[in-house]
């Protein structure tokens, strides 16, 4: 299957050609390092422009008995015995598999975010050149503990100066501003 999907057949051809299911050999083609698949043709490829290559040991076993196979030829036994243990392989080769697709996709992840930050310490470091040093402003928005102290404040100072405001629930936005008027030099 791998060398099928490595010499530029789609997923769906080699799903057809092997009585795999397609998800199974999308699953397979995710695992292998330096693949990827588009899913606009369904094809594998290296995204870096090569050509989409197999590694010598994985080359190897493609000339014999995948597991895979073995399972299949398992699942098509007369033998009840054989059957349950192959679906047992199954489980645990889809479950592997699976494993296997999330690490990589985790790791695909992580080299995204640490790329995004060194582009976001980039442009902070050329604000603070523009802004004469001042730091660049936050866009993550308040965090969920500032937020409940600043609403536990405006309660306490909306009840001091006798206005109406709920214990619970949204502070009305008249309230909100009156407070943050009052409060415009603590900042």
């Amino acid at each position: 299957m791998l060398k099928l999907l490595a010499a530029g057949k789609t997923t769906r051809e080699v799903a057809d050609g092997t009585s795999w299911p397609r998800d199974r050999v999308v699953t397979l083609a995710r695992a292998q390092k330096g693949w990827l698949l588009n899913t606009a043709t369904d094809r594998v490829y290296d995204p870096d422009g090569g050509p989409v290559t197999l590694s010598v040991d994985i080359a190897e076993l493609a000339d014999t008995h995948l597991p895979f196979e073995l399972v299949a030829r398992a699942e098509a036994s007369a033998d009840p015995a054989l059957r349950k243990l192959a679906a047992t392989v199954r489980a645990a080769l889809k479950d592997i598999s699976d494993r296997l697709v999330n690490a990589r996709e985790a790791a695909l992840v992580a080299e995204q975010v640490a790329r995004l930050q060194r582009e976001l310490q980039a442009l902070q470091a050329r604000h603070r050149q523009l802004t004469g040093g001042r730091k660049a402003p936050d866009v993550s928005g308040v965090r969920p503990a500032e937020a409940k102290k600043r609403r536990t404040g405006i309660r306490a100072w909306a009840a001091s100066q006798g206005l109406d405001c709920p214990k619970s629930g949204r502070i009305p936005k008249h309230v909100e501003a009156a407070y943050d008027q009052a409060h415009e030099g603590d900042q």
